[in-house]
């Protein structure tokens, strides 16, 4: 049977994260001592604004996590990410996660790392996938997941954090429909996590994985089984983990049970903290009455470009007094009036490529996620409708790119991850 930790933790106090993580390893079995160490977090869209306290795993929790490791004799500990709005040092700067983790972790940001090809026997989906070899190399890998909900994945929670593994194109490969949750279970198996430790102080609900709305859960989940980690998750989240299909792919293949009789909650109850979460929603119609919306008959799939498409214009419908009118093609199968107006119309995905010549035209299957947004906010104008420091963004932008000129000046041109592999 396996064990799930539920420790209460009321705030973000790195020393309560410390002393409550540190009774989750060492309860879990798990040995840190004379090892190294890579922690991933979740900065999705970073940064440090209050109000994305329920997006993103908190840089004092994971401060609090590298001190509870360094108290447990590892010899290394690392914290690694990526990021979605430019070079990966973007988003530590984004976080502020430095003074946190300074003299007792090395930040690893993946878009510097050297990067491996590596296969998944009998996939679901997809077999191969190329990944920073320092998650393969480490001693321990420990998964640090932000509680919430998602609009593409049901959940966001240890195994969906193993996705910010991959580089942008490989991330969008296999985002629809018929193949996100089997990709995402293919991907958990390249390397499950030995131990993880789940950010439930806040979590999110709602329109995740961006606007994901704050609630207080006050506890931190943990186990040395990420799937017996993330059915607690999913109970705490009022989900039932056995709709989430890549979980359900993830026991039929023996990694982790689902079921309460298979799963040992230390700690405090589930039925104590357990309240039903607000899921997202990807639906488009009916969202404002200046858009208009013709979705594909044949195919549009939520997971894929209507899943992009929503989680980019939620940010602009956030924002009071928006008026402009928009119209939005998107799938395959779709029967357009004649009154469609090419200068305010956004054709979004292969499967609308018929379409292409009826406005603004964002290729891709999915579309690239940040591409939908820029289009969006060329569109509508003003300032990027998230919340960020942007001196924090350009910090990260000047130290990636002079790490960049760096490489230049010693002669050494070519990407981590070779152009071949980025396709």
């Amino acid at each position: 049977m396996e064990k799930v930790f539920l420790r209460r933790q009321r705030d973000y106090d790195p020393a309560g994260v410390r002393a409550a993580v540190r009774d989750i390893i060492e309860a879990s079995g798990v040995d840190p001592k004379g090892k190294s160490v890579f922690l991933k977090p979740s900065f999705v869209y970073p940064n440090h604004d209050p109000a994305t306290i329920g997006v993103v795993t908190q840089p004092p929790f994971i401060g609090g996590v590298v001190q509870a490791l360094n108290d447990l004799g590892a010899s290394r500990v690392m914290v690694g990410e990526d990021s979605t709005l430019g070079p990966s040092r973007s988003a530590f700067y984004a976080m502020g996660i430095f003074p946190y983790i300074k003299g007792i972790a090395t930040p690893v940001y993946f878009d510097e790392e050297r990067h491996i090809r590596v296969d998944v026997p009998s996939p679901v989906v997809q077999g191969s996938f190329v990944v920073p070899a320092v998650w393969k190399e480490a001693d321990l890998f420990v998964s640090l997941p932000k509680i919430k909900v998602n609009m593409f994945a049901d959940v966001t929670l240890s195994v969906k954090n193993n996705l910010g593994f991959l580089r942008q194109k490989h991330r969008v490969r296999n985002h629809t429909d018929r193949t996100l949750h089997g990709k995402i279970a293919d991907l958990y198996r390249v390397r499950p996590p030995d131990l993880v430790i789940a950010d439930s102080i806040v979590a999110g609900e709602g329109q995740g994985p961006m606007l994901a709305s704050p609630v207080e859960l006050g506890v931190i989940a943990g186990g040395a089984n990420g799937v017996a980690v993330d059915a607690v998750a999913c109970r705490l989240m009022g989900v039932d983990p056995d709709s989430v299909e890549h979980l359900r792919h993830l026991r039929d293949a023996g990694i982790g049970p689902l079921s309460d009789g298979e799963i040992e909650v230390v700690g405090e109850s589930v039925e104590d903290i357990a309240r039903p979460f607000v899921r997202s929603s990807a639906e488009l119609v009916g969202l404002n009455e200046n858009i208009r919306v013709f979705e594909g008959q044949e195919r549009c799939c939520a997971y894929g470009c209507k899943g992009m498409v929503r989680n980019s214009l939620d940010a602009w419908l956030a924002k009071p007094g928006q008026r402009k009118e928009l119209n939005i093609i998107v799938g395959k199968g779709v029967d357009l009036p004649s009154d469609v107006d090419p200068r305010r119309t956004l054709v979004v995905g292969d499967c609308a490529a018929e379409h292409s010549g009826r406005g603004w035209y964002l290729p891709g299957c999915p579309v690239m996620p940040m591409h939908t947004f820029f289009r969006l906010l060329r569109y509508f104008g003003g300032t990027l409708p998230i919340y960020a420091k942007y001196g924090d963004y350009v910090k990260g932008y000047v130290a990636g790119y002079g790490w960049k000129a760096a490489r230049y000046f010693k002669g050494l041109t070519g990407p981590p991850v070779p152009r071949s592999w980025i396709r």
